[in-house]
């Protein structure tokens, strides 16, 4: 093979490696945030746009923080209740009906605790907010929500 035309690929190879590495930390550097965060942000985001005092933003925020923290220790309690029942039918030999209806019993609570803690919560935030601002956080977070593009399911 001719020194020139070892030149050449040798050059494309190197050239492609660079590219491949400015691709991987392009891709790297925007790669988004968990959800979590990113929902965090977003309700941040719509609080700001209420264009609130100061002091009611941080009020507003610190309620949403603490029902958070609330909810996810709730959503980690069903996830709990609902891998016990998972193990509880993985058991091999006969099932045993009343324990896995009282499991089921415990997981239905769960749920039935974090409808209420989510009623509370956003009846509290709306009496925060007052009437017109509660109404306006609502409609700006459920554009937020909202599927792009998908249908609607009302």
């Amino acid at each position: 093979m001719k020194l020139t035309y070892k030149r050449i690929l040798i050059f494309f190879s190197v050239a492609l490696n660079i590219g491949f590495v400015v691709v991987a930390l392009t891709l790297v550097w925007q790669h988004a945030k968990p959800a979590h965060q990113r929902s965090w942000r977003e309700i941040v985001d719509v609080v700001d746009q209420l264009a609130l005092p100061a002091s009611e933003s941080e009020v507003a925020l610190d309620n949403i923080r603490v029902f958070r923290s609330e909810f996810d220790q709730l959503d980690q309690d069903l996830k709990t209740a609902r891998g016990d029942i998972l193990r509880l039918l993985a058991r091999k030999g006969p099932l045993d009906r009343e324990q896995l209806h009282g499991l089921m019993a415990v997981a239905d609570a769960c749920v039935k605790r974090k409808s209420e803690r989510f009623e509370v919560h956003v009846m509290a935030l709306r009496q925060l907010l007052g009437d017109e601002k509660g109404a306006q956080f609502f409609s700006l977070l459920e554009k937020k929500v909202k599927p792009k593009g998908g249908p609607s399911h009302q």
